[in-house]
């Protein structure tokens, strides 16, 4: 019997080789699948668990960008109105001098100056907060993930303080004084008579948009770090200087600049629809009769004859334009708004009246700078920067 299974087992050797080589192949096949089974499920839930963690916190990050952005928003708008104010020379006119139609003209660059300092000075302080608190939210990621402490309080502290330079020092001084030159060179020959629709507002403010791009040296869109940062980080730590420049070259960057034209470009809109309601405001002073009958012409609604230089009688009515509150009315006529001519001397109460008040969540409605620091908070743009920002240094 014994010598028969021998015989058997000599006989069949190779298969039993051949089987049991499968069969352990098999189980240990079997076992490492399972091992890198375990090890992929693992992997996949350390980085879904990460993905989550950095979601969650560059969520926070946003919020408390969002929330930085409209407090700092209310002290430019104040270091704006300071920079470009029409009080003196409101004062002034209601004194009724002789040089009236001098301060007019001076009100006219004051009140474009303002309006257009407001619609880049806005986008400009939004994209540097995003990009500065998104990179620093990077930073901080960084070292929770590596459980390091570079990041401390102090180093926060003078990092976001760099953008204090655009409000408090020399940043939006600057900017409303380059502002002002560009202003004056486009609308200094604009007569006060000369009558404007919409559609030449929007042609206006693009002309001066062009004119303020066009100096590579001072434009505000390639060139937001002149404004916005000190021209030197004034600490010695080599991580803040690392973060200086960084800042700096993001804010250099092709993506800030599209950023930024695309903002400002978009604020101007904004503004135009502001002049478009304040004028459609003033339309109810107008009696029911007289719109009735410019709609029957369909000819271009005159607000006024020309001015001439010895008489400030339609200037004395437009400085009552800025200051009066248009009740409802009952004219229910409806007026196409872009045949509306109205004289440049009743658009600059209405330009001055949009911009004459600083970042104001209560006031409704809305006032223009309140609009403009809104929209480019939540523009999808802006927001997609900062992201790109956080990526970036939240995984380097």
């Amino acid at each position: 019997m014994l010598s028969r299974l021998q015989d058997f087992l000599s006989r069949h050797r190779r298969k039993f080789i051949v089987t049991g080589v499968l069969v352990g192949g098999t189980i240990i096949a079997a076992k490492y699948a399972q091992r890198r089974l375990v090890e992929f499920q693992e992997k996949q839930a350390r980085e879904f668990f990460e993905r989550t963690r950095r979601m969650h916190h560059f969520e926070s990050t946003e919020k408390t960008c969002n929330q930085v952005i409209l407090g700092m928003g209310e002290e430019m708008c104040q270091a704006v109105l300071r920079e470009c104010s029409t009080d003196e020379l409101l004062e002034q006119l209601r004194q009724n001098p002789k040089n009236k139609l001098e301060l007019w003209e001076d009100m006219k660059i004051v009140a474009f100056t303002r309006l257009a300092t407001y619609v880049y000075a806005s986008s400009m302080l939004v994209i540097a907060l995003r990009v500065q608190l998104n990179l620093l939210g990077g930073y901080i990621y960084r070292d929770i993930m590596t459980e390091q402490k570079q990041i401390t309080d102090e180093l926060k502290q003078q990092y976001l303080s760099l953008i204090r330079h655009f409000i408090t020092e020399s940043g939006i001084r600057d900017l409303a004084r380059y502002i002002r030159s560009q202003v004056i060179a486009v609308i200094k020959s604009m007569p006060l008579s000369e009558k404007l629709s919409l559609n030449d507002m929007e042609q206006l403010f693009w002309s001066l948009q062009m004119a303020i791009n066009a100096d590579s040296r001072r434009d505000p869109n390639s060139r937001m770090s002149k404004y916005l940062l000190p021209s030197q980080n004034p600490s010695h730590s080599p991580l803040l200087q690392q973060m200086y420049n960084e800042t700096l070259d993001l804010l250099e960057s092709e993506d800030a600049i599209g950023v930024c034209s695309h903002n400002v470009s978009r604020g101007f809109v904004l503004a135009c629809d502001a002049i478009a309601e304040a004028m459609g405001q003033t339309l109810q002073h107008l009696p029911p009769g007289e719109v009735t009958k410019q709609q029957e012409s369909q000819q271009p609604l005159k607000f006024n004859q020309p001015a001439s230089s010895s008489s400030t009688q339609n200037l004395d009515n437009a400085t009552s334009t800025s200051t009066t509150t248009v009740a409802a009315s009952e004219n229910n006529n409806l007026l196409n708004i872009n045949l509306v001519l109205m004289a440049l001397a009743k658009l600059i109460p209405i330009i001055s009246g949009i911009t004459s008040r600083g970042f104001d969540t209560t006031a409704r409605p809305h006032n223009l700078p309140t609009q403009l620091l809104t929209f480019y908070v939540v523009a999808e743009k802006t927001k997609t920067l900062g992201a790109n920002v956080y990526e970036t240094f939240s995984s380097a």
